[in-house]
């Protein structure tokens, strides 16, 4: 079967949409029961693409965790307060 540009455009669009959607699930679940349910997870790798080592239970479990403790550390990270007059320590220039 040959695609052509569009169609490619709107499978690529609604696969985008499907991750993004399943991260923003998988960040209302962490905060209001600190775990990410199973299903997101499938949503989220099914996203990205085959499963690989995920198809293990024990390797499923710890990417599950891993997940909920990665947004976990976002949101400690974006809540830390910065001064407005604080330098960062990295400036990107061009040239």
């Amino acid at each position: 079967m040959t695609i052509d540009r569009r169609q490619f455009t709107k499978l690529a669009g609604a696969g985008a949409a499907t991750a993004v959607l399943a991260w923003q699930q998988a960040c209302v679940q962490v905060a209001e029961t600190g775990e990410v349910s199973a299903e997101t997870v499938r949503i989220l790798l099914d996203a990205q693409g085959p499963r690989g080592i995920y198809g293990e239970a024990e390797e499923f479990e710890r990417l599950r965790r891993a997940v909920a403790n990665s947004i976990q550390i976002s949101e400690q990270l974006r809540s830390f307060e910065l001064d407005d007059d604080e330098h960062p320590l990295t400036i990107f220039r061009r040239g």
